[in-house]
This record gives structure tokens, C-alpha cells and sequence, in this order.
């Protein structure tokens, strides 16, 4: 929950962000739905990031708050929830599109599922490559099948 899994490690878009931050928008998130933050899920702490990511998506609490009036609009799902699977994989299309998968390259594309996994299009930690390169594996199975 938030009280173990949110603290100071987090990048957002190339921006470190605090603990502290992140825990303002989750209470925010969180209190625009009408939830009990105490109650609401978020991931744990992987071996390569930081914990409190929440819903299917896992989207980090200031991330979410940067694209929830765009999957608003999309939706009509007013506030968007981090939770729903409709708005979750919205909000990754949105911040997909804008991170390079939009341009149809494979440069493209890899820099969008690193900057997914890292909030760093340009990350070169072991998990940024390891991410990056499964996603470009995949999709050109997907490519080969299709």
C-alpha cells in the first residue's frame, strides 16, 4: 500500500520526484474518485524501480495526473480512474503515442517502451534495454503473424 511502497525513487518524465509528490497525487487520485487510499492497491517495490504504481496500467500518481483530463476527454469517464481498465490502457495509448510510438519506427518505439518503464526515452540501465528490447521482439512476432 502506500505507506510502504511510496517513497523517494521515483522518475517522472525525466524529473525525480519525491515520496512526498507522489503521495500528494495518489491522495488526490484517490480522493477525486471518492476511495479510501488505505484500501487502494499499488504495485510493490520491483528489484529495478519503485513501488506505488496503480491499476493495470501502473501508471506512478503524478504521471497519471498529467494525462487524466486527456482520457477524460476520450472516455467521459470524469474523474478517469486509474484503476479501470478502460481508462488505464487509454492514458498508455496517450503516453505511448507522445513518448515516440507514434512515429512507427522501431527507434520509435523503443524509445516509448523505455521511457514507459523508465520515464526516460534515452534510460540505459539493464532493465530499460532488456524492456525495450522484448517489446520490439514482440511486436515483430506480431508483425511476422499478421
Amino acid at each position: 500500500n502506500w505507506k510502504t511502497d511510496m517513497y523517494d525513487c521515483y522518475r517522472n518524465i525525466g524529473k525525480l520526484q519525491t515520496a512526498e509528490s507522489q503521495k500528494k497525487a495518489f491522495f488526490k487520485i484517490t480522493e477525486s474518485l471518492g476511495l479510501d487510499s488505505n484500501t487502494m492497491p499499488v504495485s510493490r517495490r520491483p528489484n529495478y524501480g519503485c513501488g506505488g504504481a496503480m491499476g493495470p496500467a501502473q501508471f506512478i500518481p503524478t504521471t497519471w495526473l498529467l494525462f487524466s483530463d486527456r482520457v477524460a476527454q476520450l472516455t467521459g469517464h470524469n474523474p478517469p480512474n486509474p484503476w479501470n481498465t478502460e481508462d488505464a490502457f487509454t492514458a498508455s495509448a496517450l503516453f505511448l503515442a507522445d513518448a515516440g510510438a507514434t512515429l512507427q519506427t522501431e527507434a520509435g518505439e523503443r524509445a516509448a517502451a523505455k521511457t514507459y518503464i523508465s520515464g526516460s526515452p534515452s534510460c540505459t540501465r539493464s532493465i530499460c534495454n532488456y524492456y525495450s528490447n522484448r517489446i520490439i521482439a514482440l511486436s515483430r512476432e506480431i508483425d511476422r503473424i499478421l
